[in-house]
């Protein structure tokens, strides 16, 4: 990307205007729906021919609330350098996915997954989400175990969402108060939203985001952060500025009316919301124990390397989920007294000097996911 004859800016306009972030795929009607639109980004890595597709690692990254396609900015330098192709998806209603009925949502991404990867030739994939995008993972893993990496099933949970009532997170148990007619206008609040929706704190940028520590100073990890992405990863810091400008232009200058109905979703509000598969998380997980330590019993090759890993990030500081919703899904796996661990490797990280959105953001972390997911920085 560095260029000594293109400015910051022009820099910053071509990384968003390369053609993998604006790719779409039509998703065949059915007797409910006519077809509709899917637009979605396709970036790090870009296998050479066929037989590279099936054999690239790949990880599906399903964004949080008003997550976008281009959110897969950050995460493309660090996925190109690890061997990895990473796909982020516009859910109904966003970029240019085409909107569906609100009970629809989750049926429709049930629905699209296992098409949008036969159209690629992808036959495995790692499921990476981030805070709203938990419940997608949730249902995608429920119905589509096998598209897992048989021998290496990874899963990443990044600040994952949690029901207010076992988060107990007060600004979402207020917002359970908001009447569901308010909520059409979620997405017009203000043009200026982190990544996963988080309008009642102070908004981050998502390339140079920080925390304040009281005086003023950021914090050393965010510096590192956007050190690293400038000497490792050839993004300078004058792009990644411009970057951060260009992002919510990009996102708010297409559709975001989806994030309306997840926000109604994630809150239990609204006529046929639907949590599917993982309305209870605890439910879920004992499920999911159940059916692997049947498919243990029917595979005399199995071995430890073949559970699925499951990496859990939290932030050090979250008013989204709080102390009491990262207690919550740490409880739902087992951990950390190992309940699951005949079939599940769990374990769960509090990365320092992080918030709800800059967690995802950061480039140690990313680095640990690409790496479960089968890439190396050797590559």
């Amino acid at each position: 990307m560095n260029s000594a004859n293109a400015s910051a800016r022009d820099q910053a306009l071509s990384y968003y205007s390369n053609p993998r972030f604006s790719q779409e795929f039509i998703l065949p009607g059915t007797a409910n729906h006519e077809a509709i639109t899917i637009s979605y980004a396709d970036l790090g890595f870009k296998p050479e021919s066929p037989t590279a597709n099936r054999s690239t690692p790949t990880v599906l990254f399903i964004p949080g609330m008003f997550g976008s396609r281009y959110i897969g900015a950050v995460l493309d330098p660090v996925a190109r350098k690890f061997g990895v192709r990473v796909l982020v998806v516009d859910r109904p209603g966003m970029g240019r996915s085409t909107s569906v009925p609100f009970p629809q949502r989750l049926s429709t991404w049930i629905r699209l997954v296992p098409l949008l990867l036969a159209h690629l030739d992808i036959e495995h994939v790692a499921l990476v989400s981030h805070s709203a995008g938990t419940m997608y993972l949730l249902n995608t893993l429920h119905h589509y175990r096998n598209i897992l990496h048989p021998e290496k099933p990874f899963v990443a949970l990044m600040a994952p969402w949690v029901d207010p009532a076992h988060s107990k997170a007060t600004l979402w148990q207020m917002a359970q108060y908001v009447p569901t007619q308010a909520f059409g206008l979620w997405n017009h609040i203000t043009p200026a939203f982190a990544t996963s929706g988080t309008i009642f704190t102070k908004t981050a940028s998502f390339f140079s985001s920080s925390i304040d520590n009281g005086d003023g100073q950021e914090l050393s990890s965010r510096n590192r952060d956007r050190q690293k992405l400038a000497a490792a990863y050839d993004l300078p810091r004058d792009v990644q500025l411009e970057l951060e400008t260009m992002l919510m232009k990009k996102i708010f200058g297409e559709n975001t009316t989806g994030a309306n109905d997840e926000a109604l979703q994630c809150l239990r509000k609204g006529k046929g919301w639907s949590w599917g598969e993982c309305d209870d998380y605890s439910v879920f997980v004992k499920a999911l124990v159940s059916a692997e330590r049947q498919k243990k019993q029917l595979d005399p090759n199995f071995q430890d390397s073949m559970k699925l890993k499951i990496r859990a990030y939290f932030a050090e500081s979250d008013v989204m989920i709080g102390v009491g919703g990262q207690k919550y899904v740490e409880e739902c796996w087992g951990w950390p007294e190992s309940l699951f661990d005949d079939v599940i490797d769990f374990s769960s990280v509090t990365v320092a000097g992080t918030d709800h959105d800059s967690v995802m953001q950061s480039i140690e972390v990313l680095e640990k996911l690409f790496a479960d997911a089968g890439g190396s920085s050797m590559r």
